[in-house]
C-alpha cells in the first residue's frame, strides 16, 4: 500500500459513532406520523383472506405472496408519462415501470414493488417498514461491490429524454447519486419530466435491487422565489418555513429529492465572496431560519398543516458547511486555494456551530427532527491545534467528532471534489486519490460530492481494508450504505421514484408561482434611506421619473463573450406602468471590436437634457453593488478584496497573514554547511492596491445625474448579485434621496416588485441582514469569526446602517423582529459541551 506512513502520521479518526442500525432495530422516527402508522398496522391486521401472518416481521424475513384469489385493494394505470401507477386502499401510491422487469407482490391484499424480482417481499420493499428497517435490510443484502459504488455523488449530464454517455455508464456500474440545475430552469420543465422518469425506470432496470437515483441541486431560484439573503431580510420565520412547504412541491414536482443546502453558515467576514449564499451574520437568525425553513422542506403538509413527516413531497435537505465557513481570512472563497484558510482571531468558532447543531440538526417544526450535513473545504488556522489538524472539513477528526457528541445520526456528504487531484483537497494534496477514498471512508462520512469515480471507490475501500481489517471496514461502508439508503427511504424514493408532467406544470413556473414570488420579493427589500418621505404612500398621482442608459463594456473569457451595450437597467414598459418616462436615446455604434464589427461606445448615448432630468419627480437609478475579491496579481502578491467602488489601498490591513501554507527550505549559510528551515507564506495584503470595480461606471452616471437632477429626487436601487452582502456606501449615499437594497439580481427579482415600493404601492418591510461598513479601514479592524463587531455607516439622516436596519414610511423600524434580533450576538451552543481539539505537541509556535 503506497504512501502508508503518511496515512499513519496523519491520524485520522477510524469510524464515528454513527452506528448502522441493526437489523431488526426499529429507530424512533417513521414513514410518517403515528395516526398514519397506526392506520398502516390497522390494514395488515384486517386482512381476513390471506394466509401470512398479520404480525410484524423480523428485519430479514421475506414474505409470500397472497394466495391466489385473495381480494386485492388496490389498483393500477398506467400515466400519461409512461409510468404504472398503483394505488393502494389507505396505504402508499406507487410508481414503476413496466420496462424495467420490476413486478407487483401482494400481502395481505397490498400491492408492493417486487424490486429484486424474486417473486418474494422483502422487508425494504415493504412500505408498512420504517424507513429505517428498510435501509437497514437492504444495507444487509448487498456485497461491497455493490455498496461502494453508492460512496459516490456526481453530477448527471445527459439532460433529454434518453440517458446515454457517462451517466449510463455511472448507473450501469452502480452510481445512484447527482446533481443538476437543468430540472429547474423555466422552460425546461417537460423535458425534466422526461428526463427524471427515464432515469428512474433505468436505474430500476439496472442491478439486483432497483435503487433509485437521488437528484440533488444546489440552492436555485426556482420560479423566481427568494434567495437565502432575501429570505433572512425579512426576519420572519413563518416565511422561512412557509418558503420550505413551497420548495419541497417545487423541487419534488420536477423529481429533485435532496437540497444541497440550506447554508446557513454566519457570514462574520463582512468581505467573504459566499455570503450571498447564506442567510446572514448572526447565529440567531441562522438558527431561526434554518429550523423553520427545513422543516418546512422536509416534511410533508397536509393541506390543514398536519405534519405527515416524511412523503411524497418531502426533499431532504444538507445543511452546510460544516463548520466555520464564514471566518474566510480575506474573504476569499475556500472553493480555491486563495481561501482554503478559517481563522478565528476572536477565538469566536464555537458560535460557528450555533445554526447546524441548535437549528438545523434540532429540527422543532418537523417530526423529521434533523437534516443532512455537508463539511466545508477550508482548512480551520490554529497554531496550537485547537481547532484540529490541518485538513479541510470533510477529513477534520475535530469536526466530525462534534457531530458524534451531538448525537447526530443524519446523512453526511462531502462538498465537491475533494478527493481529486486540484484546488479541493486542502490538506491531504500528497495523497493519491484512492487514499482519499479511505481516508473518508475512515472519517465516517456517508458519500463523496462531486464524483463519479467508482473505480477509485473500490480502490480505497480496498485500502481501508488494509488498514483497519475487513471487519471494521465492512462495518464502515455499511454504515455508509444505509445513511445514503435512508435518505432515499425518507425520500419515498423506493416507492415512487416517478413524476407527471401535469403536477410540474401545475406547481412550477406558472402564473400562481410568479404571484407568490413577488409576494415574497416585496417582503425582502430594503429601505436604507428616504429622506423627506421621498417615498411614500401612493396618493394617486403618477409621477415622471427619469430613467438613464448605461454603458457596460464588452467583455470576454473562456467560456463566452459579450458585446458593448448601450441599454437602460430596466425594461422601460414596465417602468410605464407606475409612471410616466423620461429617457435617453442611443446612436449608431461609433466603435469596432478588434474583429471590425460596430461596437458601441460610452459617447454614443445622448442624455435627456438638464432641463428634462430636473423637471422629473424622480431619478431611477439602478445600480450593482461593488465587489473585489482578495487575489493574487500577476507577480504573485496578493490585492486587497473591496467593497467600494473607486481603488483601495489596504494601508491599515494586517501586515501578516494568521494563516499560511509551512513550507521547509534547504539552505546552506556558507558559514554553518547545510540546515533546513521552516518558512510560513505571508497572505497579507497590506499596502497593496485594487483597482477601480468592473462597476465604476454605475458611480459616475450616479454622480453626472446628481449634478443635474436640480428639484427632482435621485432614488438608488441597488442591488447585491453576487459576494459579499455588504457595501461601503459613502461613495452612494450623498448622492441620493432614497435607496432600496435588496439581495439577487433583476434577472430573478421582478421590476414590478422594485417599482411597486419605489411608487408607494407596498410599504417596505425588510431589514439589514448584515451590518454596512463605515470604510473599508471598519473591515479591516474587524475580527473574520465575530459577527457585528462593525463600525457602522451612518448616512446623512443620522441613520446607521447596522444590523436589523431598515426604515417604512413611518421611519426606522421597531418591532418584535428588531427587538428579538438586536440582542447581543449569541457565542454558546446548546446541543453540546464545546471544548477545543486536543493541543498536540510539537506544534508550529
Amino acid at each position: 500500500m503506497t504512501n502508508m506512513k503518511k496515512l499513519l502520521a496523519l491520524g485520522m479518526a477510524t469510524v464515528m459513532g454513527l452506528s448502522l442500525v441493526a437489523c431488526g432495530k426499529s429507530a424512533d422516527s417513521n414513514n410518517g406520523t403515528d395516526t398514519k402508522v397506526a392506520n398502516e398496522t390497522e390494514v395488515t391486521e384486517n386482512s381476513a383472506d390471506d394466509n401470512t401472518s398479520s404480525a410484524p416481521v423480523a428485519s430479514g424475513e421475506e414474505i409470500a405472496p397472497d394466495a391466489e384469489g385473495t381480494a386485492a385493494k388496490w389498483t393500477e394505470e398506467k400515466t400519461a408519462d409512461g409510468w404504472v401507477k398503483v394505488t393502494n386502499e389507505g396505504g402508499k401510491t406507487l410508481g414503476y415501470s413496466a420496462n424495467s422487469g420490476v413486478k407487483i407482490v401482494q400481502v395481505d391484499g397490498y400491492a408492493f414493488k417486487d424490486l429484486d424480482r424474486d417473486g418474494m417481499l422483502d422487508v425494504y420493499e415493504d412500505w408498512r417498514r420504517t424507513d429505517e428497517e428498510r435501509a437497514s435490510d437492504l444495507t444487509s443484502k448487498l456485497s461491497e461491490e455493490e455498496m461502494t459504488p453508492l460512496f459516490t455523488h456526481g453530477g448527471w449530464t445527459s439532460f433529454g429524454a434518453t440517458i446515454e454517455g457517462d451517466d449510463l455508464t455511472y448507473v450501469q456500474e452502480g452510481g445512484r447519486g447527482g446533481v443538476t440545475r437543468s430540472a429547474l430552469n423555466e422552460g425546461n420543465t417537460s423535458m425534466a419530466v422526461s428526463w427524471v422518469n427515464a432515469l428512474q425506470e433505468l436505474c430500476e432496470s439496472t442491478g439486483n435491487w432497483g435503487i433509485p437515483a437521488t437528484i440533488s441541486v444546489d440552492p436555485n431560484h426556482v420560479s423566481n422565489t427568494i434567495d437565502q439573503n432575501s429570505l433572512a431580510a425579512t426576519m420572519s420565520v413563518d416565511e422561512a418555513f412557509n418558503l420550505g412547504v413551497e420548495h419541497g412541491k417545487q423541487y419534488r414536482a420536477v423529481g429533485i429529492t435532496m437540497l444541497l443546502g440550506p447554508q446557513v453558515d454566519i457570514g462574520t467576514q463582512p468581505t467573504w465572496t459566499r455570503a450571498t449564499g447564506t442567510f446572514s451574520e448572526d447565529p440567531a437568525l441562522n438558527r431561526d431560519l434554518a429550523n423553520a425553513y427545513i422543516s418546512g422542506l422536509q416534511s410533508t403538509w397536509a393541506e390543514d398543516g398536519t405534519d405527515l413527516g416524511w412523503g411524497e413531497d418531502s426533499v431532504y435537505a444538507i445543511a452546510k458547511h460544516f463548520v466555520g465557513a464564514g471566518a474566510s481570512e480575506g474573504g476569499r472563497n475556500d472553493h480555491m486555494d486563495a481561501g482554503k484558510y478559517t481563522v478565528y482571531p476572536g477565538n469566536n468558532f464555537e458560535a460557528h456551530l450555533i445554526p447546524f447543531l441548535d437549528g438545523a440538526f434540532n429540527l422543532s417544526s418537523s417530526s423529521t427532527k434533523e437534516c443532512g450535513v455537508m463539511p466545508n473545504y477550508a482548512m480551520s488556522y490554529s497554531k496550537d491545534g485547537s481547532l484540529g489538524e490541518l485538513v479541510g472539513g470533510g477529513y477534520s477528526e475535530y469536526k466530525l467528532g462534534l457531530l458524534k457528541e451531538s448525537g447526530y445520526d443524519g446523512f453526511i456528504l462531502t462538498d465537491w471534489q475533494i478527493t481529486n487531484d486540484g484546488q479541493q483537497c486542502f490538506g491531504v494534496e500528497d495523497y493519491t486519490m484512492a487514499e482519499r477514498f479511505m481516508l473518508l471512508y475512515k472519517a465516517g462520512v456517508h458519500q463523496v460530492g462531486g464524483t463519479a469515480d467508482n473505480a477509485a471507490a473500490a480502490e480505497g475501500y480496498d485500502l481501508l481494508k488494509d488498514e483497519v481489517g475487513d471487519d471494521e471496514a465492512l462495518t464502515i461502508l455499511k454504515n455508509a450504505t444505509y445513511h445514503f439508503l435512508k435518505s432515499q427511504m425518507q425520500s419515498q424514493l423506493f416507492d415512487n421514484a416517478y413524476i407527471t408532467e401535469e403536477n410540474a406544470f401545475n406547481t412550477v413556473w406558472n402564473n400562481k408561482t410568479d404571484e407568490e414570488s413577488l409576494k415574497q420579493q416585496l417582503k425582502s427589500i430594503i429601505m436604507l434611506k428616504n429622506s423627506n418621505g421621498t417615498i411614500a404612500a401612493n396618493n394617486g398621482e403618477k409621477k415622471t421619473v427619469y430613467v438613464p442608459y448605461l454603458y457596460t463594456p464588452a467583455t470576454s473569457s473562456s467560456s463566452s463573450t459579450s458585446p458593448a451595450t448601450c441599454e437602460p437597467a430596466v425594461d422601460l414598459d414596465v417602468v410605464s406602468e407606475y409612471f410616466n418616462v423620461v429617457t435617453d436615446s442611443v446612436n449608431e455604434p461609433s466603435g469596432t471590436d478588434d474583429e471590425g464589427n460596430p461596437e458601441y461606445q460610452e459617447e454614443d448615448i445622448v442624455r435627456a437634457s438638464a432641463d428634462q432630468i430636473a423637471a422629473c419627480d424622480m431619478v431611477l437609478m439602478f445600480m450593482d453593488a461593488p465587489s473585489q475579491d482578495s487575489a493574487k496579481d500577476d507577480e504573485g502578491n496578493w490585492n486587497p478584496a473591496s467593497l467600494q467602488y473607486s481603488k483601495y489601498t489596504a494601508k491599515n490591513a494586517r501586515r501578516e497573514s494568521i494563516a499560511g501554507d509551512i513550507t521547509t527550505e534547504t539552505i546552506n549559510d556558507g558559514y554553518y554547511g547545510t540546515k533546513t528551515q521552516d518558512t510560513k507564506e505571508n497572505r497579507s495584503y497590506a499596502k497593496n492596491t485594487v483597482g477601480e470595480d468592473s462597476n465604476i461606471a454605475q458611480l459616475k452616471l450616479l454622480e453626472y445625474v446628481d449634478s443635474v437632477c436640480g428639484d427632482a429626487k435621485v432614488v438608488v436601487i441597488m442591488s447585491k448579485a453576487s459576494g459579499p452582502s455588504c457595501m461601503v456606501w459613502s461613495e452612494v449615499e450623498p448622492h441620493a434621496d432614497a435607496i432600496l437594497f435588496y439581495y439577487g439580481s433583476t434577472s430573478w427579482v421582478y421590476a414590478d416588485a422594485l417599482l411597486q415600493i419605489v411608487n408607494g404601492d407596498v410599504e417596505p418591510s425588510a431589514l439589514l441582514p448584515y451590518q454596512q461598513p463605515a470604510s473599508m479601514d471598519a473591515v479591516e479592524a474587524q475580527n473574520e469569526d465575530v459577527p457585528r463587531d462593525l463600525e457602522c455607516y451612518k448616512d446623512a439622516d443620522g441613520n446607521t446602517y447596522d444590523f436589523a436596519f431598515g426604515l417604512n414610511w413611518s421611519g426606522v423600524i421597531s418591532d418584535e423582529r428588531t427587538a428579538t434580533y438586536s440582542q447581543a450576538p449569541l457565542t454558546n451552543v446548546n446541543a453540546i459541551s464545546f471544548h477545543y481539539a486536543e493541543i498536540k505537541e510539537n506544534t508550529e509556535d
